[in-house]
């Protein structure tokens, strides 16, 4: 038995990958359990796939006797498989596992960079390069591993190779938090209405910050260019990604970057901050674009470019999906954990 196991509630970047762990380590194993939090939004996703589900009801606090009581469930729930080894993806639940398991093999799945409790695991995956290297310098001395998240592209229609527009629609998504540099975009968008460059943009999420990018957007004068819309749902991301003509992650830092491989699987022309993870999926001018952070005059340079100058981009979007088919499928994830089991099993 292999056991893949996540906590929380909701379907961020870490949600997606595991359920991708778990079609993926079905390819190659058997029997394979997925863990997850009772009442999480995961459980229709993973019964759509027929993927075995068990939900564990506990709370994630970090201190005594809660700490103990959750110890106890998931000795309870997973002792009797008898597991082989235990996928965690979650690095607050490393000490839980390894407590209510404690001979059987542990690797964490770090899909940020934190430290936080990575002592516990016997060997860590890192979602990139720049991950690895932080782990490395977090002192880290047991075995890593760099497999980077995927995207199923082959599960959608065929996406079309559509030529840039006279007026493209610049799209972008995401938690709305400063470190998004959603605020960066706006501004962007500012200095190309003021060099009449045509345009359209839809940003979409939920944040904390949505009324200052409210604010922004009327700062600007941009209400008849842009539209701030809520957060996008799975089953909604690729209708969204289809409606847009150039894709913009104006991020100050990210790990990986799982929405620009989501767009590049759709054939967008993406342009990404140098932010961490975006510099491993993204070479500048071959398959997507590569732009310093934290810099509104780069991105509405890159824009204007792009939309000015549409022949200049022509064969990017073919690029950018035979990368995707290439490196981030569900295929290269499951040659990947193949590798990986061969050594733990």
């Amino acid at each position: 038995m292999i056991v893949n196991f996540i906590s929380g509630k909701d379907l961020g970047g870490p949600k997606q990958s595991f359920i991708l762990y778990s079609k993926a380590l079905q390819k190659i194993y058997s029997p394979i359990c997925s863990v997850i939090r009772k009442g999480a939004l995961l459980k229709p996703l993973m019964d759509e796939q027929n993927i075995k589900t068990i939900e564990l009801n506990y709370l994630r606090l970090n201190f005594w006797p809660f700490k103990y009581w959750a110890i106890n469930k998931i000795k309870k729930q997973l002792k009797p498989l008898l597991p082989k080894i235990i996928f965690v993806h979650k690095a607050l639940d490393l000490p839980l596992v390894v407590a209510a398991l404690p001979k059987t093999k542990v690797i964490g799945v770090i899909h940020s960079f934190s430290a936080s409790n990575i002592e516990y695991a016997d060997a860590l995956i890192a979602v990139s390069e720049k991950v690895k290297q932080f782990l490395i310098n977090k002192n880290y001395k047991k075995p890593i591993y760099v497999i980077p998240n995927i995207t199923v592209a082959e599960a959608f229609p065929s996406p079309k190779n559509k030529a840039l527009p006279s007026v493209p629609v610049i799209g972008a998504m995401g938690v709305f938090r400063r470190t998004k540099g959603f605020h960066t975009l706006i501004k962007a968008l500012f200095l190309l209405k003021k060099k009449n460059v045509p345009f359209q943009a839809v940003i979409a999420g939920k944040g904390k910050l949505y009324y200052y990018l409210q604010y922004l957007r009327w700062r600007y004068n941009l209400q008849d260019q842009l539209l701030l819309k809520s957060w996008i749902a799975n089953k909604n991301k690729t209708a969204f990604l289809d409606s847009i003509d150039l894709y913009v992650l104006s991020s100050k830092l990210e790990t990986f970057g799982m929405v620009i491989i989501e767009a590049m699987a759709r054939k967008k022309r993406v342009i990404a901050t140098k932010c961490g993870g975006p510099e491993e999926i993204l070479t500048d001018a071959v398959n997507g674009y590569l732009i310093p952070k934290k810099n509104s005059l780069a991105l509405a340079n890159k824009l204007e470019h792009l939309i000015k100058n549409p022949q200049v981009s022509q064969d990017i979007p073919e690029k950018a999906y035979q990368s995707i088919l290439n490196n981030y499928s569900l295929e290269v994830l499951t040659n990947h954990l193949q590798n990986l089991l061969r050594i733990y099993l």
